[in-house]
């Protein structure tokens, strides 16, 4: 019964980031709406990365996670050299926001499983956590397509596959867990948060910044306060993954 109710909430929760981009995807939208995506969908990442992903690196005493931080950083910086990308938003910072949240939710399903063999509470607790944050990540990466692509199907397929990503990572534990050492999904973590550092602040903080409107700087500022609220909220019914 337990195993049937685990599958049920997982997919609900892989769901939710579909219902994430399909709430961006129901109408067409006008350039300023799709800048203020924009501005939204930076401000989530930044919080993203600071409030969810970075304390899971700075979570190992050793600190010896760190330098991935470096080498996923590094890593975009040196395809978008090689790319010649102009400084606009453009396919580098997307493949990079793309590959950081298939990793980090592929992640989260192999972290789910392996929490509740561990124990049983903290995995629902884990479970609940999810549910409650991948709306917030399929608004993030289907405003960020949308805006990049100007396609609902993009925006919307791009939010889906989230879900895909952490059943996948779900589905994938005991293979992951034979193939890969011990401390794998922790490097994975750290450098998607090299790569999401890499992206807000390189491209999409000096993108918000060089429309001089300040309502962008409010929906960015605002779309940080409400995943603020929410991490509070998860920190306090000890939900956090």
């Amino acid at each position: 019964m337990m195993q049937s109710v685990f599958w049920i909430v997982l997919l609900t929760a892989a769901l939710a980031s579909s219902i994430g981009g399909l709430l961006l995807c129901l109408r067409a939208w006008s350039s300023e709406a799709l800048f203020a995506m924009i501005s939204a969908g930076a401000g989530l990442l930044l919080a993203i990365t600071l409030l969810d992903l970075m304390p899971h690196v700075f979570s190992d005493k050793s600190l010896w996670l760190m330098p991935f931080v470096l080498v996923g950083f590094v890593t975009l910086f040196a395809l978008e050299l090689i790319s010649k990308s102009s400084g606009e938003f453009g396919s580098t910072g997307i493949i990079g926001v793309m590959t950081g949240f298939l990793l980090h939710a592929f992640v989260e399903g192999v972290s789910l499983v392996a929490s509740l063999r561990m124990d049983s509470e903290v995995g629902v607790s884990v479970l609940v956590a999810m549910l409650l944050h991948k709306i917030p990540d399929g608004v993030t990466i289907a405003s960020l397509l949308l805006a990049a692509t100007n396609s609902r199907k993009k925006a919307f397929w791009g939010a889906t596959s989230l879900g895909i990503a952490t059943i996948a990572g779900a589905l994938g534990f005991g293979f992951a867990e034979r193939m890969f050492p011990p401390n794998w999904s922790g490097i994975m973590l750290a450098m998607t948060t090299g790569i999401f550092l890499y992206v807000s602040a390189s491209h999409l903080v000096p993108y918000i910044g060089q429309t001089k409107k300040a309502q962008y700087g409010v929906y960015f500022v605002g779309a940080m306060a409400a995943y603020l609220i929410l991490s509070a909220f998860l920190h306090a019914n000890h939900l956090h993954a």
